[in-house]
């Protein structure tokens, strides 16, 4: 549906606005369009602190516009990952610039994956 519009008239109590029923019936409308959405689209499910995707195998990006920055100001940063690669190679998805990290090694994805170069590299995590 189409978001209706209240005709207010030309000026205050003029007589050539919508009537008080019709004005009410174009609100209800509006709002229960609005209520039978989620928050953020039919893929994204907002509850409390969390985004997560509710669509099968559904990924969540950031992007900011024109010179826009995604931000996390804090102290620390907690990223759980379950994103180990098993060999060099890797698997459909990775992209350059992915990071992931077991209790060893920490990995960067250094280009596309494409089914044949190798394209994680490792590096020991040592003791500070």
């Amino acid at each position: 549906m189409a978001q209706q519009v209240i005709n207010i008239g030309t000026a205050a109590n003029d007589g050539s606005g919508d009537p008080l029923r019709s004005a009410f019936d174009k609100a209800n409308d509006n709002f229960s369009e609005l209520y039978a959405k989620s928050a953020a689209g039919s893929n994204l499910d907002l509850s409390n602190n969390d985004i997560e995707a509710t669509n099968t195998n559904g990924g969540i990006t950031l992007i900011p516009a024109g010179t826009g920055k995604v931000s996390i100001t804090d102290d620390s940063i907690s990223i759980a990952t379950a994103k180990t690669p098993a060999t060099a190679i890797g698997v459909a998805g990775d992209t350059a610039g992915m990071i992931a990290w077991d209790a060893s090694y920490i990995y960067v994805c250094t280009a596309d994956y494409d089914g044949a170069a190798s394209v994680w590299k490792r590096s020991a995590i040592t003791t500070w």
